[in-house]
C-alpha cells in the first residue's frame, strides 16, 4: 500500500550519468519533455556508494544506476559495494 515516489533503472555496460545524458538526449530528439537533470555523487562516509544520475519525466523521477551486490560483515551494517551482476542486484533490492 505504499506509492512509489521513484523508478530505478539499474544499467551493466556504463555509468549512470552517461547513460542518463544519451536517454535525455533521446527524448528531446523526440519533443518529449524532460527536467531536473543531475548527478548525485558518490559519497561512502554517508553510505552512497555509487553515483546516481536523476531525470525528471513527465513530472516522474527516475534514477540511473550502476547494478551492485552489497557483501556485509559481520561487524557492521554499512555494506561494501561493488558492481555487479543482474541476480546480485535483484537481490539485494526491496521489491515492495
Amino acid at each position: 500500500g505504499v506509492d512509489c515516489k521513484d523508478c530505478d533503472i539499474a544499467i551493466d555496460k556504463m555509468m549512470g550519468q552517461p547513460f542518463a545524458e544519451k536517454f535525455r538526449e533521446f527524448l528531446v530528439a523526440r519533443d518529449i519533455p524532460t527536467s531536473a537533470f543531475g548527478v548525485i555523487l558518490a559519497n561512502p562516509e554517508r553510505s552512497k556508494h555509487l553515483e546516481t544520475a536523476t531525470l525528471t519525466i513527465f513530472g516522474y523521477p527516475i534514477d540511473f544506476v550502476n547494478l551492485r551486490a552489497e557483501c556485509y560483515s559481520q561487524n557492521s551494517r554499512i555494506p561494501t559495494i561493488q558492481f555487479g551482476t543482474p541476480m546480485q542486484d535483484a537481490m539485494r533490492r526491496d521489491i515492495t
